[in-house]
């Protein structure tokens, strides 16, 4: 069915955003709205805008109940558009595999200037026949730990097929990456099936690659995880 979206991740979904606080939330490829119920689940009064593709999905699926603004254009073509615009958290779930690989590597670089943090949930070696759904929904490009090793500050959890990939942005931010990894693996929520069965307890892997200058005898770190 078009525009679904996996429960892998959801419970730690909204763990991390009563964790950060988001203001701000733009949602990538938001088919049936479903990340929109869970940040106000959460109890997040964020101002939430929707980014689809699928000009159809928007009154099928009432996305202008569920977020503040939705805009109707190519997420891949976003940085065509306002690029001053940030967000304290982006969410791209389950369609980064829909977009060509670098297109998407694109994005992915134009969104790390403009967020605190970036949440992406995208599935490994899954092919699914699209069938009636639109074309927009097929598999394009394989994702995996390897594909982010160009960023220095980020967080990964795999749950069978599912992937998580927590990215940490250059806008400031009031929590950073290792205590909000801290804090969450020191309160695990239930990771589900995809059948919707429990699997697992969260336990989020900080990957962090420190990047140095030394100048005289004094050795200073750009960025802390």
């Amino acid at each position: 069915m078009s525009g679904i979206s996996q429960n892998t991740y959801d419970g730690l979904y909204q763990d991390l955003v009563g964790r950060m606080m988001p203001e701000m939330i733009l949602d990538i490829g938001p088919g049936r709205g479903k990340y929109a119920d869970l940040t106000r689940q959460a109890g997040s009064g964020a101002r939430l805008i929707g980014l689809e593709s699928q000009a159809h999905y928007v009154h099928e699926f009432g996305l202008l109940d569920k977020y503040d603004d939705v805009l109707v254009r190519d997420a891949a073509d976003l940085s065509a558009y306002d690029p001053d615009q940030c967000f304290d958290l982006i969410v791209i779930g389950d369609c980064i595999e829909h977009i060509p690989k670098t297109r998407a590597l694109d994005l992915l670089n134009f969104l790390t200037y403009r967020s605190r943090y970036i949440f992406i949930v995208a599935p490994a070696f899954a092919y699914y026949a699209i069938g009636q759904m639109a074309r927009s929904e097929a598999h394009i490009s394989v994702w995996s730990e390897r594909d982010f090793h160009w960023h220095d500050c980020w967080a990964f959890m795999r749950a069978e097929i599912m992937q998580l990939f927590l990215l940490r942005g250059y806008q400031s931010a009031p929590i950073s990456l290792e205590t909000l990894v801290a804090e969450s693996n020191a309160n695990p929520v239930m990771i589900h099936r995809q059948g919707g069965e429990a699997l697992k307890l969260s336990h989020l892997e900080l990957r962090y690659t420190p990047e140095y200058e030394t100048v005289g005898e004094n050795v200073y770190v750009y960025r802390h995880p």
